[in-house]
């Protein structure tokens, strides 16, 4: 692994999880911790191939770690805050990925600007409203794949409810929370990152 200091970034392992240290960020938008990216991409499971929208790109982490593992495919990240915007290009650029597009807009309107009948769609948003995640379905490919995370009941609530009336297939909820140690002086605790709650679904036909 090439330090920042090194030119563009390089990483040699076969697995998910690049550090958190290694994207660029700025106040009020961090990455997604490495722990729950991989805990997110395992309920995705994207192929080598797919198309993948990334609803809500915030610094481009998960959007980045999707794009690497699959040179095939495609990833398209509809972000709507012009910082955020900035923020992803900058870390698209430093790791030199060329199948994240990144388009600026809000869901639902900004949705007509990605290609259609993606087969994986990641939403992440603090409350997914029912209009969105109803027009984001209707898009998915038969077979495809769903994965939302939110940090906020209201948005759990809202997600499985509507799952629950749209017949979603496999419907998982998980409520993870990543603890890391911290020193301070001789003392050392772990400390919490805000919990998230993913929930994964399949829409019911062929693959």
């Amino acid at each position: 692994m090439r330090a920042a200091s090194d030119g563009p970034f390089q990483w040699d392992f076969v697995t998910p999880g690049l550090p958190d240290a290694v994207f660029d960020d700025a106040p009020g938008f961090s990455p997604t911790p490495m722990e729950l990216r991989v805990m997110l991409l395992a309920h995705l499971r994207p192929r080598p191939d797919s198309l993948v929208w990334d609803v809500g790109g915030g610094t481009g982490a998960l959007a980045l770690e999707i794009a690497r593992l699959m040179p095939a495919g495609s990833v398209h990240t509809l972000e709507r805050d012009p910082d955020a915007i900035e923020l992803l290009e900058r870390n698209r650029r430093r790791f030199g990925i060329t199948n994240l597009h990144i388009h600026a807009g809000a869901a639902p309107e900004g949705l007509e600007q990605l290609p259609p009948h993606p087969d994986r769609v990641l939403l992440e948003v603090g409350r997914p409203l029912r209009d969105v995640l109803v027009r984001v379905w209707r898009a998915l490919q038969p077979g495809g794949r769903l994965v939302i995370s939110t940090a906020s009941l209201e948005g759990l609530v809202d997600a499985t409810d509507t799952l629950g009336q749209l017949d979603a297939r496999d419907l998982q909820v998980v409520q993870a929370t990543v603890h890391r140690m911290q020193r301070r002086g001789s003392q050392a605790r772990l400390a919490a990152a805000e919990p998230l709650f993913l929930i994964a679904a399949e829409r019911p036909g062929s693959a």
